[in-house]
């Protein structure tokens, strides 16, 4: 029985054409990750201790804030933040947390709102950052070869169009920092839940 050939993925689709669209595109993915990378570790920071006020919220209630059609629901608890040093009071704290009423949860007030402190927190807020790092990875084939996509296809060949070259090893290199770090960091973030 004969085997059927396999095609080259460049025969089933046609490349688009270089130009402005596709690096505009690739500039977009690293706008993105520079937004997620300042966004991560703002909050890592504060998470670590490292920036803002360090005090308790006390939880009075908790209650369910509904998501859009794109996300899901989140459990807030809201009740009194006091800073260690009793200078900062705020009535009207709030934190994204499933925690019971009556509880005291350590916190770092960041800017008008507040980011649960410790070990495992950090480092959930630092595998965010690697993620970064795999969103910057998916623009470069964009910005290298200024090819705007138009379907799945298209964007597993313009990635393929830059494997072998100096952008493809920078790119591989970014991808598996990002993969490694942010599975070492979810590890350890599952860890610090499960010994909590």
């Amino acid at each position: 029985m004969r085997q059927p050939e396999l095609t080259p993925l460049a025969s089933s689709a046609s490349l688009p054409e270089p130009g402005i669209m596709g690096r505009g595109l690739g500039g977009l993915f690293f706008v993105l990750a520079l937004a997620i990378f300042g966004f991560s570790l703002y909050n890592a920071a504060h998470a670590a201790g490292v920036a803002g006020t360090h005090g308790t919220l006390t939880v009075e209630r908790c209650w369910v804030k509904q998501g859009s059609r794109s996300s899901s629901d989140t459990t807030v608890c809201g009740g009194t933040f006091r800073s260690d040093d009793g200078k900062i009071t705020d009535d009207e704290a709030s934190i994204r947390a499933k925690v019971k009423s009556g509880s005291k949860v350590s916190v770092q007030q960041a800017g008008g709102s507040y980011v649960r402190v410790g070990f495992g927190e950090t480092t959930r807020w630092i595998a965010l950052f690697f993620l970064g790092w795999l969103v910057v990875a998916f623009g470069m084939s964009f910005v290298a070869t200024g090819r705007f996509p138009r379907s799945g296809m298209q964007v597993a060949m313009i990635t393929r169009a830059v494997s072998g070259t100096r952008v493809g090893a920078v790119r591989k290199w970014f991808v598996g920092v990002g993969l490694a770090g942010s599975g070492v960091c979810l590890l350890l973030t599952l860890l610090a839940w499960l010994l909590s």
